[in-house]
């Protein structure tokens, strides 16, 4: 069971011209679910004060999705380093897993340095672990 599921439909601004989701908006559904999982635990990263940028991205591709298309998004977190986050994003359409989206996430301070999670902030992200 995906520690949480974030579900829409595609819209039609994400097809090409062939009525395919554009490869790269899988990484936008990721991003969606992952603010989405991150508010259910009550926390909005872009407020806190610190950046979050991310240090690798990679995606799978195993079926297309298309226009009005309803789509499901598990999110889990594989891994919560000191001031890291790895999450999976596994993305079904109407025939199955269509993708699966890895990222990382690094907290930083705004001079660039690392800025390490508290136990108490470990303990939240550990209810989206898998």
């Amino acid at each position: 069971m995906p520690a949480f599921i974030y579900k829409r439909r595609i819209a039609f601004h994400e097809t090409d011209a062939a009525g395919v989701v554009y490869f790269a908006n899988y990484f936008r559904l990721a991003e969606e679910a992952e603010t989405h999982a991150l508010a259910s635990l009550g926390r909005i990263v872009t407020r806190d004060g610190y950046l979050y940028p991310r240090v690798h991205v990679e995606a799978d591709y195993t079926a297309p999705l298309h226009f009005f298309d309803e789509v499901a998004v598990h999110c889990y977190i594989t891994r919560i380093g000191s001031s890291s986050v790895c999450w999976i994003f596994e993305i079904e359409g109407p025939s199955g897993l269509c993708a699966t989206v890895k990222a990382i996430s690094s907290r930083r301070h705004h001079d660039g340095s690392p800025a390490p999670y508290s136990a108490e902030e470990r303990a939240a992200y550990a209810q989206l672990e898998a």
